[in-house]
């Protein structure tokens, strides 16, 4: 088992943002205002056409490749093309014309076999992947910034195109070229894989859906009441606990494609985690002036009540991994999914920013409890059925 995979997982993700920083400069210095929040407003729209896509079937698509269920695969990579098309089909009448490229973006993300290189442990692969991708979109964004005679709409739109074409395309030379064999992958340490348990399919799936929605939920139910200043410190230190979470995905998405258990997976999430919350804690002002470039009195206070916030989304995960392949635990799933949402809209009713910090922190230490909860039952039921 490589020890190493997650820091090839956390360089993809570090790339990944740079890249997107990288772009932006080139684009913001160049473009119009106006042009860019047309480009912006259809790339979000395009991205919730991606998430639906993707909805939670990574892990499960990771875990049936691993068990050589290719049958079942093949099923949920068709579903995932026909809610692509659906996508566009749909979103297609509301975009401007120039955006055509954009709408390649879900059908890409669809039939992307990056999963497949996931399931065989190939994380460098990853790595590599990312890297063709950044480069294919900055290309494409310096050329639309070039000048006078380049720097057209269509251009702009297809930047983040290019990112997903290439990506799909470096995926699918991977995954199935027959050069490249799959290291230290568990489908090849036995002669027959276990089938994944059906039942467990519902809960893998909305526990990924959590996962993925508890770092981005809360802010994005935020009331129109709150005062620009406090808006706009808020979503600073957002911006920059959305780092910490993008690390801690790609690490438990490691995790969960090696089955690392025990003492390996407590390190792996624990450590940076708790180095991450001293660090905004104890640090705030130059932690914001690192990614931002200066720092307020109102930010460093805002983040030092965000501190422990990493902490608890790395105790969520590591409850997230341990409980997602046992079955019997798809009320919980739904009930923390429920949790999630109306707890973000309950938030919402917060006035202050304060306030709002405070009840995100004890939304995760509330999941965090009733997972440990659920775990702590099933050991106690597991160790009871085998006494009888």
């Amino acid at each position: 088992m490589d020890n190493r995979a997650p820091l090839w997982m956390i360089g993809a993700t570090a790339l990944n943002r740079a890249g997107g920083l990288i772009m932006i400069l080139i684009l913001g210095h160049a473009i119009a205002p106006d042009l860019l929040a047309g480009y912006f407003s259809a790339i979000v729209t395009i991205g919730v056409a991606i998430s639906i896509t993707q909805a939670g079937c990574g892990p499960l698509l990771v875990r049936l490749a691993q068990n050589r269920q290719w049958r079942a695969v093949m099923g949920i990579v068709m579903l995932r093309v026909a809610l692509a098309l659906a996508a566009i089909i749909i979103l297609a009448p509301g975009l401007p014309p120039v955006a055509w490229p954009v709408l390649m973006m879900p059908l890409a993300a669809a039939l992307s076999p990056d999963w497949i290189i996931t399931a065989r442990l190939q994380f460098h692969r990853i790595l590599a992947i990312g890297s063709l991708g950044q480069i294919a979109g900055i290309a494409i964004a310096l050329y639309a910034s070039a000048g006078p005679a380049t720097n057209s709409t269509a251009w702009l739109y297809g930047c983040a195109p290019a990112i997903s074409l290439t990506t799909c395309l470096a995926s699918a030379f991977w995954a199935w070229s027959g050069g490249h064999k799959p290291r230290h992958s568990p489908a090849n340490t036995s002669p027959a894989a276990i089938p994944l348990n059906i039942k467990i399919w519902p809960q893998l799936v909305l526990l990924t859906l959590l996962a993925g929605l508890l770092p981005n939920i809360d802010i994005a139910f935020l009331p129109s009441t709150l005062a620009q200043s406090d808006h706009d410190a808020l979503m600073l230190v957002h911006r920059l606990l959305l780092l910490c979470a993008a690390g801690f995905a790609a690490i438990s998405g490691v995790l969960f494609a090696q089955k690392q258990t025990g003492a390996g997976r407590d390190i792996w999430l624990f450590i940076p985690a708790l180095c991450m919350a001293l660090a905004l804690l104890i640090l705030p002002n130059a932690a914001l002036t690192l990614l931002f470039g200066h720092s307020s009195a109102a930010s460093s206070d805002i983040l030092r009540l965000a501190a422990p916030w990493p902490l608890l989304l790395a105790l969520v995960l590591r409850q997230i991994l341990i409980l997602q392949e046992r079955s019997g635990h798809v009320v919980l799933a739904t009930l923390a999914m429920v949790i999630c949402v109306g707890g973000a809209a309950a938030l919402a009713q917060l006035g202050t920013v304060d306030g709002i910090v405070m009840a995100m922190n004890a939304k995760l230490a509330l999941l965090a409890g009733l997972f440990m909860m659920a775990a702590r039952l099933d050991v106690w039921q597991r160790y009871a059925s085998c006494q009888n």
